[in-house]
């Protein structure tokens, strides 16, 4: 076979329909060389700005345009996704058709009133900013609105892959962002200065985006048919209950961006930077999670199935990921040092970051599990449960954040956070699963155990030097899945899933 249609072969592989567990494998693959280089182009951010007002400004900029956006897409992905399972595919086609089209409409209508109002939007997020950040924030706007929106258009076209089974195509595509991304940002800092962090990722998200509408072909821009009245009110009683949800998060957003702004400056990047260092294991999920949404909506009449299901979702994730947060939290002092401190990340912005991530951190399994019971619920159907908890939800927040973020500043609203993923996740469990809620908490203890038990010593390691504390880290973590391995705490996990690649490179056999 010659090398042009090895690699042609390679990207029908990427490219095309897979089963669920090969398209999970490759975009954790995928999505771990993406890290990498993710890691370059954030040492970059942190070494050219720093943690200053410019930045703080930035964070809250990207996050409230990315929340919109955001919102748009989990809204199409909660109500439309389920909706093309459950009918024929010409159906499926005309009603993701006709979703592009009224995105595009919005779009524009969205856009403008954006660059119209900037200041107007910015303060809904950050009231008490002074004005210096303020005036940053109301002239970055124009600069992230491009990417922003490209960044949601490959996100909707990723939905109509899933559900045609190419799983890994946003990933695939996704990848090249950094390899484009860090050269642009070298070449406009120099011109830009400041703006060159908006700028970049702007340009990289549009290429992208025009990239993968070249990959996704059949992706339908418009129905070629009317859409039932029928489903179209189903679609949209189930898009507007998505809605109200996401307006929760709206308001769950400015609670804790108010207190957040009302902080010294280089607070609210210092928490940034730590939810990016956070945000990398779960990206190896983010593809799972689609996954499992689209499996869920098709078993999700058969009770029992179901059920399975979402058991060993669970127990995977808090297998895989509570000793991840552990080893996050614990050398979040080293891992913040070696990751970010260079150039403009001076000693201040690793003292302020540090706690934060350490903090956070803890928050990563339970969001994993919130998560997954957020898609088992959507795929049942109790999308009202959804919009009702989420506005509780708001108001947990808001006295949690009033309670700690004068005791504790930003540490504390990351506390508050972690503690209101924590309620939401046992309240979902409860009400959707009981049975399921203290099966898991069986079957975890022993293996929560053994983790408490080794991060107390680590915890005192790592104030030693840097990469003595990292090492260990990494050993601790890769003795742990070996011993869960070999002593059967893995064995609820399904063979093809659980970490057999560690076992087979050191030659040991397994129960």
């Amino acid at each position: 076979m010659s090398l042009t249609e090895k690699i042609k072969t390679s990207m029908n592989f990427l490219l095309g329909r897979q089963t669920a567990r090969d398209a999970t494998v490759i975009t954790m693959l995928l999505t771990i060389a993406s890290r990498v280089l993710g890691y370059i182009r954030v040492l970059l951010v942190a070494y050219f700005f720093g943690a200053s007002a410019f930045v703080d400004a930035y964070y809250v900029v990207f996050g409230a345009i990315n929340f919109i956006t955001g919102t748009i897409q989990g809204t199409v992905e909660s109500a439309v996704v389920p909706k093309l399972m459950q009918n024929e595919k010409e159906t499926a086609r005309d009603l993701f058709g006709w979703v592009m089209r009224t995105l595009f409409i919005g779009g524009i209508i969205v856009s403008a009133i954006l660059i119209i109002f900037p200041e107007e939007f910015i303060k809904i997020f950050a009231s008490t900013f002074d004005n210096e950040r303020i005036t940053y924030a109301a002239s970055m706007v124009k600069w992230i609105l491009p990417g922003s929106f490209a960044l949601l258009g490959i996100g909707i076209f990723s939905l109509w892959a899933n559900y045609n089974g190419r799983f890994s195509v946003s990933n695939t595509v996704l990848v090249f962002s950094n390899i484009i991304g860090i050269p642009t940002l070298l070449i406009l800092y120099p011109v830009m200065k400041n703006y060159a962090l908006p700028a970049f990722q702007s340009i990289v998200f549009v290429i992208l985006f025009f990239c993968m509408w070249y990959v996704i072909k059949d992706v339908p821009l418009f129905p070629k048919k009317p859409v039932s009245k029928e489903l179209l009110s189903k679609t949209g009683e189930d898009a507007l209950l998505c809605l109200v949800s996401s307006g929760a998060g709206f308001l769950y957003t400015i609670v804790d961006r108010y207190f957040a702004s009302s902080l010294p400056v280089g607070n609210v990047s210092a928490i940034s930077y730590a939810q990016l260092i956070f945000s990398q294991p779960i990206g190896l999920m983010g593809a799972a999670m689609s996954i499992y949404l689209v499996k869920a909506s098709q078993i999700a009449n058969a009770k029992e199935e179901s059920e399975n299901q979402i058991f060993t979702a669970l127990y995977m994730a808090w297998s895989y990921f509570f000793p991840a947060a552990i080893l996050l939290s614990v050398l979040s002092g080293p891992i913040v040092k070696i990751l970010l401190g260079y150039g403009a990340f001076d000693v201040t912005a690793v003292s302020l970051t540090t706690p934060c991530l350490a903090v956070t951190a803890l928050g990563l399994p339970i969001l994993i599990c919130l998560t997954i019971m957020g898609r088992y619920a959507q795929a049942l159907g109790r999308l009202r449960l959804l919009a009702v908890w989420s506005y509780i939800g708001i108001i947990g927040n808001f006295f949690l954040d009033w309670m700690f973020v004068k005791p504790y500043g930003a540490p504390g609203l990351c506390a508050a956070t972690t503690v209101m993923w924590t309620v939401s996740t046992i309240f979902f469990m409860f009400m959707l699963a009981p049975k399921i809620l203290w099966k898991l908490c069986r079957a975890v203890f022993l293996q929560t155990i053994i983790v408490v038990a080794w991060a107390v010593p680590l915890y005192f390691l790592s104030s030693a030097a840097t990469l003595l504390a990292l090492s260990a880290g990494a050993i601790v973590g890769a003795a742990h899945m070996i011993i869960c391995e070999l002593t059967g705490i893995f064995s609820p996990i399904p063979m093809g899933w659980r970490p057999m690649a560690i076992i087979k490179i050191i030659g040991i056999k397994t129960k």
